[in-house]
């Protein structure tokens, strides 16, 4: 297993998924980041028959573009959506048919609209998450995922878990191309894994998958960063105290 564990192999990796959805035309310039793909749409929709996102009252979606339709399909579900700002820079924001008009809809979900549109929100006022969608680079059928290298999915999860808000049992499905799922790919123990992959043609549910991490691991934030995440930087405080 130890060559699983490579951050060497996860780069290989990145870049192998970047080229082929690039030259396979799925994708113009995926490199760097969450790539979006055309089945993407048809993808969000299996998520919404899936029964724990039925069930769910609170669901929390990354702000990148491959799950803005993910994001529309939670307001327009009555779902309590919450959005991580880009970076975590301002934190957590709360969408909600509540207070949105429908036509804000598509705009507030899309990345420039979360801050502006959306309410911002303490740590103690989000609550509790009954689900969390994300996308991928790549995706193991064991639930390891691999994405874009900033860490900013596996930060969020730790915070979220930090306060309580997530637990060990918390469903988090993946949104991917079909190309984007492997057997298995490069994990570390920071990394959080998934319960159920979706892909444009089938859902995955996986059977048995590594442990999520605890709570923020502290050892590997990388202390650069850590005055620029509104609510690590404020955990972090009250770790010291």
């Amino acid at each position: 297993m130890e060559e699983f564990l490579s951050v060497d192999q996860k780069e290989r990796l990145r870049e192998e998924v970047w080229r082929k959805m690039r030259e396979g035309g799925l994708c113009p310039s995926p490199e760097g980041s969450i790539p979006t793909f055309p089945g993407q749409g048809r993808a969000a929709e299996r998520l919404r028959k899936l029964p724990e996102y039925r069930r769910a009252r609170t669901v929390m979606v990354p702000p990148d573009q491959a799950q803005l339709q993910v994001r529309i399909n939670a307001l327009m579900d009555g779902k309590r959506l919450i959005v991580a700002s880009p970076g975590l820079r301002d934190g957590f924001f709360l969408l909600s048919k509540e207070f949105l008009h429908p036509r804000w809809w598509a705009a507030s979900c899309r990345t420039s609209g979360i801050k502006r549109m959306g309410r911002p929100l303490s740590l103690n006022e989000i609550g509790r998450i009954d689900l969390m969608a994300t996308g991928a680079v790549a995706v193991g059928l064991d639930g390891s995922r691999v994405g874009k290298g900033s860490g900013f999915f596996d930060l969020e999860y730790m915070i979220l878990r930090e306060i309580g808000a997530v637990g060990e049992r918390t469903p988090i499905v993946a949104l991917v191309d079909d190309l984007q799922v492997y057997p298995r790919v490069p994990s570390e123990e920071k990394d959080v894994t998934v319960d159920v992959i979706i892909t444009p043609s089938r859902t995955i549910r996986v059977r048995e998958r590594p442990e999520r991490p605890a709570g923020i691991m502290w050892e590997v934030v990388n202390r650069k960063i850590l005055r620029r995440m509104k609510p690590l930087w404020e955990l972090s405080q009250g770790a010291k105290g």
